[in-house]
């Protein structure tokens, strides 16, 4: 079984398959719960335990659709390369951005300098993704927009030209265009908590976008490469 979060319908409908119920039983049940009650359990807890005493427990193991937002020039490498963790792709992104910052003048520090600072250190990152497709597109609150400008590409225009970065990752945007990739991977069993609360939260009368905002989890792939297999669809936004 797949739980798909790209939209509403597509949420729901994974969410009855799921847990075996009915759309009529599964959100009458959620309209029902008071899920803000609890000293010891968030929300999501709540909400996943209530649905399990009321349906049980999923019976068979679920895999979980997640949705990587990023800018490309040819959506092809992804098939053919897969999505790279951290130290992987700069190896692509800083040589192309040292070229399309020939003719522009560095001015001032760099204002990523003390993130970058944070971020050293032995181990590799990412690559990361949204369990929620509008709030990969989107980004809405605290998220961050990675369609509009990956983080990565701010820190190296900051490294090349200091204050006057804007002006590299307005030439990386100019050649690259925006887009999400969704690909598959196992549970790890916090997923389905977040989805069933935003759920609850759209049944409750919530925009869908601020539900996915509240209830949105994150995946990281801790330094392993998303192969190319595992990879559902890029979809150019």
């Amino acid at each position: 079984m797949i739980l798909d979060c790209t939209s509403h319908e597509s949420t729901k409908a994974s969410l009855i398959q799921i847990f075996n119920t009915t759309e009529e039983k599964l959100t009458s049940t959620l309209k029902s719960l008071s899920i803000y009650n609890s000293d010891d359990q968030s929300p999501e807890e709540v909400t996943y335990s209530s649905i399990c005493d009321a349906f049980g427990a999923p019976s068979d193991e679920v895999s979980v659709i997640w949705f990587h937002g990023t800018r490309v020039e040819d959506e092809k490498h992804i098939y053919h390369q897969g999505i790279l963790p951290k130290s992987s792709a700069r190896q692509f992104i800083e040589p192309r951005l040292n070229e399309l910052a020939k003719g522009l003048e560095s001015s001032g520090e760099n204002p990523f300098a003390l993130s970058i600072l944070g971020k050293q250190g032995p181990h590799d990152e990412g690559p990361f993704a949204f369990l929620f497709r509008n709030v990969a597109i989107h980004a809405p609150g605290f998220n961050r927009s990675y369609t509009n400008v990956p983080e990565m590409v701010e820190d190296i225009s900051g490294s090349l030209l200091g204050e006057n970065y804007k002006q590299l990752v307005k030439r990386f945007q100019e050649v690259s265009k925006p887009c999400v990739v969704s690909f598959l991977s196992e549970s790890k069993g916090y997923e389905l908590p977040h989805a069933l609360y935003y759920l609850k939260l759209v049944e409750d009368g919530e925009l869908e976008l601020e539900a996915g905002s509240a209830a949105n989890t994150f995946f990281d792939s801790e330094g392993r490469i998303i192969s190319s297999d595992r990879i559902q669809a890029i979809e150019l936004i």
